[in-house]
């Protein structure tokens, strides 16, 4: 091929593959932070409702829309509507687009997305060191300069599952130039129990914050592919402008309004969550295995050189998990908290191999 390509293009690695294995009965999949529960029955429900009108190109957006921001309280112009959380990433950067200021500042091990997708837009990138597991907010004010554009943020971190707190944030947000955008990316905040979970909303109106989550996650709508941003009406409509027409299918757009609806589901998810983190803590304090307390529905644990080795033994035994060298944490696997059944099944066949 005689095309030229750009190398920041030719440096992307490839993103990894929707699996060819595992949807068959027998697997229990523990690598991709799912929600191990079919989506609420209101969604079923509204879904094959909307059957009859896929003839149609997507309607909706408004509607849901209005029930995030009743949910929230704010209004619809502060809301943007995203195909996954991805979209909504590349909207941001999009929309900062500057022809001087071209940097994008991110923290080390966390979401693989945040590089991929600046490198595609043509940013330079640099990352701070993460202090421990956790973001750390410093480092990161540390290395900005005056060609910063985007800080992005994940809280809380995937895969390290750790929060950074409510003052260390104020204090952060505070000491940004007025021209960078801080995107905070909360696509696993449901999960959070602490109380010093940073309440992100109150700055977005008054700093050049953005806050993403996800239906993807404890909604349980992960292959609908719908996020959606919290913002300042003005920094939103330019975001919408960067955005193809009809990203979010109609499906996906009529099943989140009726996932939102549902608080008793959410309930379940949550207290599901909560059960299977116990029972990871006692189980790997039982076999003498390190792992992270975390604020989201995985686990970060240590197993040293074995890592990769018993992530490969695992999938012989149809127990997938994910090793987590590419986040340059060679020594550690991140398992997702799934139902009790599939746990107990994780710890069974770790306690085997080690």
């Amino acid at each position: 091929m005689k095309l030229s390509i750009d190398d920041k293009i030719k440096q992307i690695s490839y993103y990894p593959k929707a699996m060819m294995y595992g949807f068959e009965d027998g697997w229990t999949i523990l690598s991709s932070n799912e929600n191990p529960f079919p989506p609420s029955q209101r969604v079923f429900s509204a879904v094959l409702d909307a059957i009859p009108s896929m003839s149609r190109y997507p309607g909706g957006e408004a509607e849901l829309k209005t029930a995030i921001a009743a949910s929230y309280k704010i209004t619809p112009e502060q809301v943007a509507i995203g195909n996954g959380s991805n979209e909504l990433i590349e909207m941001s950067l999009k929309a900062m687009k500057h022809e001087t200021k071209n940097t994008v500042v991110i923290s080390e091990s966390s979401f693989a997305f945040y590089h991929i997708a600046a490198q595609i837009y043509g940013y330079e990138i640099k990352k701070a060191p993460i202090k421990g597991m956790n973001v750390d907010l410093k480092a990161l004010r540390d290395i900005i300069d005056e060609k910063t554009r985007v800080i992005f943020l994940n809280n809380p971190l995937n895969p390290t599952g750790t929060i950074f707190e409510e003052r260390e944030f104020d204090d952060f947000v505070r000491s940004i130039p007025d021209d960078i955008l801080i995107v905070v990316d909360e696509a696993y905040a449901e999960f959070a129990e602490s109380e010093a979970f940073p309440k992100s909303l109150k700055y977005m109106d008054d700093f050049p914050v953005v806050i993403f989550r996800t239906f993807s996650k404890a909604y349980g709508l992960a292959g609908l592919r719908v996020g959606y941003g919290l913002g300042e009406k003005s920094l939103m409509s330019f975001m919408e402008r960067t955005k193809q027409p009809f990203s979010v299918n109609m499906v996906a757009l009529i099943a989140a309004r009726a996932a939102l609806s549902d608080n008793d589901y959410l309930k379940k998810v949550l207290d599901n969550n909560k059960k299977g983190k116990e029972y990871y803590y006692d189980a790997l304090k039982r076999l003498n295995i390190e792992y992270v307390p975390t604020e989201a529905n995985f686990l970060l644990m240590k197993l040293g050189p074995r890592a990769e080795a018993i992530t490969k033994k695992l999938f012989d035994k149809r127990v997938l998990v994910r090793f987590m060298a590419a986040y340059g944490l060679p020594d550690y696997i991140r398992v997702t908290i799934g139902t009790m059944e599939e746990n107990t099944r994780f710890i069974e066949a770790l306690k085997k191999l080690i």
